[in-house]
This record gives C-alpha cells, structure tokens and sequence, in this order.
C-alpha cells in the first residue's frame, strides 16, 4: 500500500465532504479552500446521492440497517470478510491497555473492574504496545476502504483521553460521571498519569488508522459537557491539542500524507475557541450551539461541522427537509460540513437517514445557484 493509501482504481479527484456534488463552485467548498487534501475520491454517482463520510464508527457498530436500504452503503451490515473481532471503536484501546469491556444489552459498554485506587494503574499494560494489540482493527480499515472502492472517503476516530477516563473509572456510562471527577478534584497527579497514558495509546492508534486506510480522523471528548470551564482547560484540552500534535508528527515520521482532523467535544460550547486553536481543521459542533455563535467564537479559519438534532430524524421527512434547510441557511456556505450534532441511535428509520441525505444535497444545489 501506499503511503497516501490509495486504493486501485480510485479517482484523484476534488470531492466534497458533504454536499451537492464534487464541483469548485458547490455551497461546499472544495477540500483544498477547507485546508483538507484533494485524495480524497469523488463517489461513484448511486441512484441516491450519497453522504461523501463514512465514519468506521459507523460502519463498526451500524449493522442493523437492512441491505436495501439507500443507506447500506454508507452503513455495511456486517463486518468486511476476513475481520473477525470487529466491534465499535471506541472501547478498543481501554482492551489493548488489558481492561475487559463487555457490551450488555440495553446498557452499552460495562467495565467489570473500573480503575478505583489510584494502584489500579498498575495493571494497565504498556500504551506503546497499543497499536500492536489491535492489528485486526487496521485489517478491517483496510478491508473496508478496498471495499469502499473509491466511492466514499473513509474516517478513522477515536475517544478523547477524558472520555475514555470516565468509562474507566465509571464502569460504564453515568448521567453526572461523579466518580471520573471525584479522580479529578481527589487524584489530580493520578489522574494527569492516567490521561497521559491514554493519550500515549491513542497516538499510535490513529496513525495506525491512516496508514490503514483512514483519510481524516475525528478525536471524540463525548463527556466534555461534564466539566466546566476551568476543569476542561486543566484535564482534556492540554490532551487535546497534544493528541493532534503528535497524530501530525507521527503521520510525517511515518512518511504518511497529512490527514484533515476533526474534534468533536459534545456539550462543550464553552470551549469553541480554545478547540479552534487545538489543532484540528475541524470543529464538530452538538445541536445546543447557535451557528452564528460558533462561528464568532471559532473565527473563519476553521471549518465548522454540525449540527441537525439527531431526534430530529423521527419527524416526517417533509419536516426533516425544511430543518435540514434551515441549518445550511444558518451556516452560510463557507468552511462548513453538514451533519447531526451527534449520532445516529438505533431505532431509527434508514429512510428518515436517507431524507438527511438527499435534503442536504438538494438544499445546497439551491444555495449555489442562488
């Protein structure tokens, strides 16, 4: 493989993230104006126009949605052949750190021994050995960007030091991560270590995912809403922003091309600006921040991504279309990629995801010809 990791048969094309279509002039800026690279491959025109992002979040833990749906290619059912193993990746570095993650039904992801004393760290394995423990996460990347076969670019991602801290320390999800912050104001110095840790073990982890085949990265702080200003700045953003730095210099160590990365801190609107001076081309945005806020606070150097309501997606898709045009209006048409303020949940209609899709692509055409 290449180190671009070009696929045989993909066009060289300029292509857009999420928008009408692949044309300079689009409501969506080509990639070289949003300062991302212009290997990303135009998508092979389907029937329905399709979503030019395919997360391997997505693809990972996605597979529900029927074959026939419009949206089974952006969502394969199952895992590409070959892979075994396959599972969402978000827990995968707290296993190759030697943490047992277990998915129970109707819970999510459970830690039958969270970290509790701060001698618990000992029993985490070395963070440089990360990357070695996951090798049929990088095949599956591979795998699935052959099988991609140029018509959708593929995004790599991981969870932020903070947010993976929390499920380590929880045990699983928590509406108020009591126990996680308790580390924080108790173990400060403990803490620090465990964040450097986890930050040391995503490094190779996403380089790992470019040279794999992965053309942008998004660093997921899911948990950044339960901390306030003062505890961001001192306990994720310095993770953050040494997350980004070091991806890039590991990426040009390794001989790799430099890949478009994305922060996406949920709830974290207080922190716009310090997020758009992190490191990253993008900044994701949930559904609780105003577009124009965003961008006064981010500037108009950064590209903006966001931020339809995901339960927006249960209205009918006449209601999904006029939302969906009420957002692209908000955003303007410059430095911007359309998409949900969060994910997508399981008891959701592929077809209301399809409206999303189509809504976007129609609403922009309008706004490049007006």
């Amino acid at each position: 493989m290449t180190p671009s990791c070009e696929q045989p048969g993909e066009k060289k094309q300029t292509t857009l993230l999420f928008g009408a279509c692949g044309r300079q002039a689009a409501t969506y800026q080509s990639l070289g104006k949003l300062g991302l690279p212009r290997t990303f491959s135009a998508p092979v025109a389907p029937q329905r126009p399709a979503v030019n992002l395919l997360c391997s979040h997505c693809v990972a833990s996605l597979w529900m949605l029927p074959s026939s749906s419009p949206t089974s290619l952006l969502y394969p059912r199952s895992p590409p052949p070959g892979v075994t193993g396959w599972e969402p990746g978000r827990f995968l570095p707290h296993q190759a750190l030697g943490m047992e993650v277990t998915m129970v039904p109707g819970k999510g992801p459970s830690f039958p021994e969270p970290l509790r004393e701060e001698q618990d760290l000992q029993r985490l394995r070395d963070p440089t050995t990360v990357a070695s423990e996951l090798g049929y996460v990088f095949q599956a990347i591979t795998l699935t960007r052959q099988r991609l076969a140029g018509r959708v670019p593929l995004i790599g991602f991981a969870g932020a030091p903070w947010t993976l801290m929390t499920y380590m320390v929880e045990g699983g999800g928590s509406s108020t991560m009591a126990q996680a912050k308790r580390w924080l104001y108790q173990r400060p110095q403990a803490s620090h270590q465990l964040l450097r840790i986890l930050t040391d073990a995503l490094v190779p982890y996403l380089v790992g995912q470019v040279a794999a085949g992965a053309q942008a990265l998004q660093l997921f702080e899911s948990h950044a809403g339960h901390l306030g200003p003062q505890l961001f700045s001192k306990f994720a953003l310095p993770y953050i922003r040494d997350v980004a730095k070091r991806v890039k210099a590991g990426l040009q160590e390794a001989g790799l091309a430099p890949v478009p990365m994305i922060i996406f801190a949920k709830d974290g609107h207080f922190a716009l600006e310090e997020l758009a001076q992190a490191g990253y081309e993008v900044v994701g945005l949930d559904w609780t921040v105003a577009p124009e806020k965003a961008r006064d606070c981010v500037g108009k150097t950064v590209t903006l991504q966001g931020n339809l309501d995901p339960c927006a997606l249960y209205a009918s898709e006449e209601e999904i279309g006029q939302l969906v045009q009420e957002m692209l209006n908000d955003f303007g048409p410059r430095r911007y990629i359309a998409n949900l303020g969060h994910g997508l949940y399981p008891d959701m209609d592929p077809e209301h995801v399809g409206a999303f899709v189509d809504a976007v692509h129609k609403h922009s055409r309008l706004l490049r010809q007006n």
